[in-house]
């Protein structure tokens, strides 16, 4: 057997991921409720700043104080505190008496959405302490971490002193590992463009620092081991000192293998140092195999060490010519394309197309800037004023190429079709092309071998698939990953905190956006509908219906609106005729027209129709007057799929009279299937009218956690019960999706259901 040492690592690697499948991550509890205030003890093992703000991570945390009978250890918690002085502030290696209010990383509430509590856990970290005060720190420290830290602080503070500090920020990313400070632009930029890879300390970084080391030492005449011995060693420093993340890990474990493998003159395996890499890491923390930074890292090596062959069109035999290199590097980049395609598609739903093309230049062009900013550390280092003005001039250069990497990407966004939005794949699909990506390596391998033999050789007979289907091939499982299918007609009620969102999705596929904002949650657009739309692959809302103005329905769309590249396409906005014209209406009315957006007006009877799907407008009637926003809310009656919903916005008790006014004279059926309880289940709305008139199946409440208004209503949701309806609140449940098919529909929430005498 070729390499036994790679198969059973990977063995290794395969049964670990199958125990997770079978044996998923529960959700962690502890005894101390959200808010707490304790004190707990522990080894400080990391510190860093983030924006102004200490954090330490300590490791075998245990509640201080208590006794020793009744002390368990709660494991890993990072601490948030104000910055310390520097004979006073903690060293790395220290025990430290830490006291501060206990603060959980949430779990997603919404499809698409971001699950900190995942997160973190697949990290190792428990939860989190904020408004942290330092009570004591022990003498006892490590002086080998404690010296990387001051280290890397001093590095830090030569890029601060040269550069601009956007500019320094990157820097501090590329070089030195601390993502802390790059601003959320500039990460958005390079994550889209699909180079965000340059911030993570890889093979690239240890590649160019470790073997030029080495190259180095060997020319001072130094034995060669002593050369290799150095030179890992300092790599080892280095990835402890910018932190040692996965992909820092893989690169010095290879780096250290592939000089081992010189010193004992056997040939490199690649494959094999990876997959002991692999294993030491997830022996370690076996969670790491859900980490994304890790499943990408490792699957580009995996790519060009399995994959290159089998994406080459020519074998070159000679000196490769220039246009040899170019053809060459693009199978290189097509064969980690292969890996990391459904990685990028479950964690980001998307896919930068001109990513191939933009790291033909990136990469080559990465190490220039790592050499300049190296030397730009270096000279600044020198304690002079003329090795600060040298250290400016060569952040000059730095400056120069950062701003080519920002303009190329900004460059490669603004062509057609440069982010593929595909949505979160199907499980199978990823199945099939992972068995898709195995079947070309294992027929390249095996026909590259059976057309060696005799026979074949003899009588020419190649057994290899020709490039041109291997291409087709390939071509056909990216299709299939790539493909979404419309999953029938949907009503989803997003998990926005103190707001309203609802999505629909018609048989047709259209989609439709009714209200989107928050007054709980900042920034609900960007991390939570946006993400949502993505996840299903939605790159179009055909209308987006605002029922009333105020800032918890259209917070998020505004946000949409006021992204410059629209990354959602919005057709039309519908709003009611009766909007007061103020701020708000002002601030709208203007980025419609900055993004050209139409904005129409409804009134009572209008209607508005898809394939299978229905809106027709309740209130507020032509010559309604309101006072305020709530009371001109747009109520709608749709109608999907054979299921009958009344949505209500903000209404007030007038609007739900003209409702069933509207709802009588038109001699419609007066049930409803499902009803969207008005102003978050407020007291003053969901009148005792409107729910014995319309007797709605199911209800649901949109609302926050620990609301300030007391919503729901205790009254208002009485009155539902009162009436046999079956009541669901998003705080409770997360995400609401009604699924419907002939006439019938089906209810599932995100989460599990919490029962405080209300689903």
């Amino acid at each position: 057997m070729r390499r036994p040492l790679c198969c059973v690592c990977a063995a290794f690697v395969v049964t670990l991921f199958l125990y997770l499948i079978i044996n998923p991550l529960a959700e962690q509890k502890f005894d101390f409720p959200e808010g707490t205030r304790i004190t707990l003890i522990g080894e400080l093992t990391q510190k860093e700043y983030k924006k102004e703000t200490l954090v330490l991570r300590l490791e075998n945390v245990r509640e201080w104080g208590s006794s020793t009978k009744d002390n368990k250890e709660l494991g890993c918690v990072l601490c948030y505190m104000e910055p310390c002085e520097e004979d006073t502030e903690p060293k790395v290696g220290s025990m430290v008496a830490v006291e501060g209010k206990i603060s959980y990383f949430d779990r997603a509430r919404n499809p698409g959405g971001f699950d900190a509590q995942r997160y973190y856990q697949t990290l190792g970290v428990d939860f989190r302490l904020y408004k942290t005060e330092l009570i004591t720190s022990s003498s006892n420290y490590s002086a080998y971490y404690e010296t990387l830290y001051q280290l890397r602080h001093y590095l830090e503070g030569i890029f601060e002193r040269v550069l601009p500090a956007e500019d320094a920020a990157v820097m501090k990313a590329i070089l030195l590992g601390n993502k802390s400070e790059l601003d959320e632009q500039s990460k958005q930029l390079f994550q889209k463009s699909g180079i965000a890879h340059i911030f993570a300390i890889s093979g690239l970084h240890i590649t160019l620092l470790g073997m030029g080391l080495y190259r180095i030492l060997r020319k001072t005449h130094l034995a060669q081991p002593v050369c290799a011995v150095l030179a890992v060693v300092l790599m080892i420093a280095y990835g402890d000192m910018v932190g040692m993340s996965s992909s820092a890990y893989r690169a010095v474990f290879m780096f250290g293998m592939q000089l081992v493998a010189q010193l004992l003159r056997r040939t490199y395996d690649m494959l094999t140092a990876l997959a002991l890499a692999a294993v030491l890491i997830l022996l370690e923390q076996p969670l790491y195999l859900y980490y994304a930074g890790f499943q990408l890292s490792f699957g580009a090596i995996l790519g060009v060490g399995c994959l290159s062959e089998v994406m080459q069109p020519f074998s070159c035999k000679k000196k490769p010519r220039f246009i040899d290199k170019i053809v060459l590097s693009l199978c290189g980049s097509l064969s980690i394309f292969l890996i990391h395609f459904p990685i990028m598609l479950c964690v980001y739903y998307e896919f930068p197309i001109y990513s191939f093309l933009l790291n033909l230049i990136i990469i080559p062009a990465m190490s220039i800037l790592m050499v300049v900013g190296l030397l730009c550390l270096g000279v600044g280092c020198l304690p002079c004023a003329v090795g600060l003005s040298i250290a400016k001039v060569l952040g000059l250069a730095c400056h120069g190429i950062l701003s080519c990497f920002a303009w190329l990407c900004e460059w490669s966004l603004k062509l057609p079709f440069a982010n593929w939005l595909t949505g979160s794949p199907d499980n199978w699909k990823i199945c099939i092309f992972a068995g898709v990506v195995i079947f070309l390596y294992v027929s390249y391998q095996y026909g590259k071998k059976l057309s060696k033999e005799a026979v074949c050789e003899k009588r020419g007979i190649g057994i290899e698939l020709p490039f041109g289907i291997r291409l087709l091939i390939i071509l056909a499982a990216v299709i299939l990953v790539s493909s979404s299918s419309i999953d029938g007609t949907s009503l989803t009620f997003l998990d926005v905190g103190q707001g309203d969102c609802i999505c629909i999705e018609s048989a047709g596929g259209e989609h439709f956006l009714i209200d989107g904002g928050s007054t709980s949650e900042s920034k609900v657009g960007d991390y939570t509908i946006l993400p949502y739309l993505k996840y299903n692959g939605i790159s179009k809302l055909d209308a987006v219906f605002l029922t009333h103005l105020d800032s918890d329905h259209i917070s998020g769309v505004m946000e949409l609106l006021e992204d410059n590249k629209m990354e959602i396409k919005i057709n039309r906005i519908c709003i009611s005729n009766a909007v007061i014209e103020d701020e708000a209406y002002y601030k709208l009315v203007m980025l419609c027209n900055a993004r050209k957006v139409p904005i129409y007006r409804l009134k009572a009877g209008d209607q508005i129709k898809a394939q299978g799907l229905q809106f027709e407008v309740l209130h507020p009637c032509a010559d309604y007057k309101a006072d305020s926003r709530n009371a001109y809310s747009l109520v709608m009656k749709l109608e999907l799929g054979g299921v009958t919903a009344l949505l209500t916005g903000d209404v007030e008790s007038d609007g739900e009279y003209a409702s069933i006014e509207q709802l009588y004279e038109d001699k419609d059926v007066s049930e409803i299937d499902i009803y969207k309880a008005a102003h978050h289940g407020s007291k003053y709305s969901n009148t005792e009218e409107i729910l014995t008139y319309t007797r709605p199946k199911t209800v649901v409440i949109s609302c926050g956690e620990d609301n300030r208004y007391g919503h729901p209503h205790t009254e208002a949701v009485e009155r539902m019960r009162q009436i046999g309806s079956n009541i669901i609140i998003t705080k409770n449940t997360g995400a609401i999706t009604i699924k419907i098919k002939n006439g019938n529909y089906k209810i599932e929430t995100y989460r599990k259901l919490k029962t405080e005498g209300v689903q």
